[in-house]
């Protein structure tokens, strides 16, 4: 794990990068460059760590129950056509829209969690940046689905 603080190259490289993701200003004071080698050295540092795997993979956990539960009361009783996903689809009218939605989330998550904790005791730095993109990803589709709901809902 390279938490360093020499971590980032040379010191208009660290400069570059804070200036540019923590909008700090361009001053080249000693207190400002101390301030940015700590910012950078606590962001890495965090997305080394393994509670934030573990926190990140909760929030997976939780998204992909409320994209089921989002599926369900989107799709029911056979509004197929409003799954965008082709396999998700097929299964859902082979199987039903509960029996498959269930079957759909318990194998995508039977195989992804595992692969997740593997590769996360390897790389935890790259697994954790999977798990926010995959977060904002779910959420966006969480968040679409209820939209969907709400609009076509009668009340």
């Amino acid at each position: 794990m390279a938490t360093s603080l020499y971590y980032f190259g040379s010191q208009l490289e660290m400069q570059a990068l804070c200036v540019k993701y923590f909008c700090l200003p361009k001053k080249r004071g000693a207190k400002n460059l101390v301030f940015m080698k700590l910012i950078l050295s606590t962001f890495m540092h965090l997305l080394h760590s393994a509670a934030l795997f573990w926190g990140l993979l909760g929030m997976f956990i939780l998204l992909n129950l409320l994209d089921a539960h989002s599926t369900y009361i989107v799709m029911r009783p056979h509004h197929f056509g409003r799954e965008r996903n082709p396999i998700a689809r097929w299964i859902f009218r082979k199987l039903g829209i509960p029996r498959g939605i269930i079957i759909f989330k318990t194998l995508l998550l039977a195989l992804l969690i595992p692969a997740m904790g593997f590769y996360a005791g390897n790389d935890l730095f790259t697994i954790n940046i999977v798990l926010i993109v995959g977060n904002i990803v779910f959420a966006l589709v969480v968040w679409n689905n209820y939209r969907i709901y709400r609009r076509h809902c009668r009340f």
